[in-house]
């Protein structure tokens, strides 16, 4: 991207969820977000726990950072009842000249008109590239397993000559027939996520781009989901 770009944008986030910034120092920038997410905690074991769970983050987020991702949402602290998951990426449309598929749809957003495209797994669709991120396991960061259903939603900045943000959520665990009603009840849970993006500004690239990633705050023992509402997150694309 060259000339000005996206300085930041918001989303609204569920409880539970929190987003981690993967550029820059990726190391230091999870352990911000989770440490911040679990407060101080007393408990040997639940240190333990945390710890292993930032380990498996920084992995995960350095893969992201690999790939051209500025920020990953995903869900901490309480383990999902079901085995599957909802995780999201937001990175710079990076491909040149590509484009969104035939069956994109038009969607309404805080940011905007963006174009939503439902893409099947290893069929060589535009933006694939993403598709594959290894999110992390475990029950505190999302269902091991294959991705169910990849969403992106694409936005052009509104600035003239600027590439455009993709976001993109992954929906991962085991594709059992039976699980399709939860399947369809996270794919609008990020729908709603990716319909919550507002921008926040506009810098010049060769201007300091600051991430805000203040992390829900939970109990100091075992994990829950803060008893507080959707919270609004800063991410820079």
């Amino acid at each position: 991207m060259t000339g000005l770009r996206a300085q930041s944008y918001t989303l609204v986030l569920p409880p539970g969820f929190v987003l981690i910034p993967v550029q820059g120092d990726t190391g230091a920038n999870v352990q911000k977000v989770v440490r911040g997410f679990y407060g101080k905690i007393a408990d040997d074991r639940m240190r333990g726990r945390v710890r292993m769970l930032e380990r498996s983050l920084v992995d995960v987020a350095t893969q992201a950072k690999d790939k051209g991702v500025v920020d990953l949402v995903l869900p901490l602290g309480v383990p999902w009842q079901a085995p599957v998951s909802l995780s999201c990426t937001f990175a710079p449309a990076f491909l040149s000249g590509v484009a969104v598929g035939p069956a994109a749809t038009e969607v309404t957003t805080r940011a905007g008109q963006a174009m939503r495209e439902v893409v099947a797994h290893k069929d060589g669709a535009p933006l694939a590239e993403l598709d594959d991120l290894a999110l992390p396991g475990g029950s505190e960061a999302g269902a091991t397993g294959r991705p169910i259903r990849t969403v992106h939603h694409i936005w052009e900045p509104p600035v003239p000559g600027v590439g455009r943000l993709v976001g993109t959520f992954t929906i991962a665990g085991s594709n059992d027939p039976e699980l399709a009603p939860l399947v369809d009840a996270l794919t609008e849970l990020g729908d709603t996520i990716m319909a919550s993006l507002a921008w926040r500004g506009l810098q010049a690239d060769d201007a300091a781009a600051d991430h805000d990633a203040a992390a829900a705050t939970g109990p100091p023992s075992e994990p829950t989901v803060p008893a507080s509402g959707p919270t609004e997150r800063e991410g820079t694309a």
